[in-house]
């Protein structure tokens, strides 16, 4: 754990950001898991995956790192082995979100979208978006995750079109959770939907006002202890990621709660 600190030893904005993300990811898991999809905990877990896609494509190194495909490999074998009574197309599909960032990386690794005019932009956006929701069906967050990633780097470097390409990929990922998490779940009664849907759009609000105003900068942090938590979570997300999400759903597996949604 000697490389903790390769990013240096202060927390910076990315760490902030990804203490976010692993916190509201960890809300959804626990909704997830332990109760029975409840509304609430699934709608405050929507700021997670934004936020992981926005700093893949923010921090302009993608590098390849092979443990990100043997995660991917361990989270396989757990979700195959965990959701036995489920069809083997169920128990594979939508593959899981570290392959779609290992995907993102080899992309954006060979191209580059700010090279491109608007009217390229736009294009290419206008692809994505199309292809959103079949994509979205087989891996996890489909081609919005890269244009997540894309918009982030277009922000990087003070593209014109960035705000208008970041800004359309929160609303169309806002209409897709609107509609399946919301409207079309069977286990959200017509009776809460006055008030999952404001909190669905605070959400996603919030999301984009971090990312139209997002500037990596470091941050002196007080208490050491606050600082080296925060600097492990982060730094340590991908494990974190991989070893909760593993350990709830064999817990899940095994206890097969029965908590009525709230």
């Amino acid at each position: 754990m000697r490389d903790v600190y390769r990013y240096g030893t202060e927390v910076n904005s990315h760490d902030l950001m990804k203490v976010l993300a692993i916190a509201t990811m960890v809300v959804d898991h626990v909704g997830v898991h332990f109760t029975d999809e409840n509304v609430w905990l699934r709608v405050v877990g929507r700021m997670a995956a934004p936020l992981f896609f926005f700093l893949v494509g923010y921090s302009g190194s993608y590098r390849f790192k092979p443990k990100l495909l043997y995660y991917w490999l361990v989270l396989v074998v757990v979700i195959y082995v965990t959701r036995a009574g489920e069809s083997t197309v169920d128990r594979i599909l939508p593959l899981n979100i570290l392959l779609s960032f290992a995907l993102i990386k080899l992309l954006l690794n060979r191209f580059d979208a700010t090279r491109l005019t608007s009217e390229g932009l736009i294009i290419v956006l206008s692809t994505m978006m199309v292809f959103s929701l079949p994509t979205y069906l087989l891996i996890e967050y489909g081609t919005l995750g890269l244009c997540y990633a894309i918009g982030a780097r277009l922000l990087s470097k003070r593209r014109k079109f960035a705000k208008l390409w970041i800004s359309a990929t929160v609303g169309v990922h806002f209409v897709f959770e609107l509609t399946f998490l919301l409207i079309l779940n069977e286990k959200v009664s017509t009776q809460l939907l006055p008030f999952a849907i404001p909190l669905l759009a605070l959400v996603f609000a919030v999301n984009l006002i971090i990312f139209l105003n997002y500037n990596f900068r470091a941050f002196k942090i007080g208490p050491k202890y606050l600082r080296t938590l925060l600097i492990y979570v982060s730094r340590y997300s991908l494990e974190v990621y991989v070893f909760h999400l593993s350990a709830f759903m064999i817990v899940h597996y095994v206890w097969h709660p029965t908590i009525l949604l709230w």
